[in-house]
């Protein structure tokens, strides 16, 4: 099994929060956390860094919380269909930048950035968005994707 860490960014080093099974759990993990200790900003690393220094006690128990991990174990199971390997979740987002030949453009994002997703979400050019699973997309991904969306957009303009 792979394991997987969350761990507190905004700090250095890194101090470890939990470990879990697979890159998607620690990612949920990380979101959540964060969604209960604001100001603190989490990533995940690939590995279970157990001998690091720890984040605080609070964090570690939030991390831990019945609360939090049923809903970590609930958020996996309605993704299983979609994400059985539970994979990377990426937000896809686009933006119309107004006329011209260029005009639609796309940016990706992972779900735990919770900071970056929230100024997204609130651009007043947001036209559109999508979720993919894996590695970080590529540009031909993104731009194939960005392409897709223009076309369903003309289609329905």
């Amino acid at each position: 099994m792979t394991y997987s860490s969350v761990v507190q960014i905004d700090m250095h080093p890194a101090p470890y929060v939990a470990a879990t099974g697979s890159a998607r759990s620690a990612q949920i993990l990380a979101r959540l956390v964060a969604e209960r200790c604001p100001g603190n900003v989490f990533g995940i690393r690939d590995s279970a860094d157990f001998k690091g220094p720890k984040s605080n006690g609070f964090i570690r128990d939030c991390a831990r919380s019945v609360e939090v991990q049923t809903l970590a174990a609930q958020e996996l199971m309605a993704e299983a269909d979609d994400n059985p390997d539970q994979l990377l979740k990426w937000h896809v987002y686009f933006y119309d930048s107004g006329a011209g030949e260029s005009r639609f453009t796309v940016n990706a994002y992972l779900d735990h950035d919770r900071r970056v997703r929230a100024k997204c979400e609130t651009d007043p050019a947001l036209v559109g968005r999508d979720v993919i699973y894996g590695d970080a997309p590529t540009l031909e991904t993104l731009y194939l994707m960005l392409d897709a969306f223009a076309a369903r957009q003309e289609a329905t303009a």
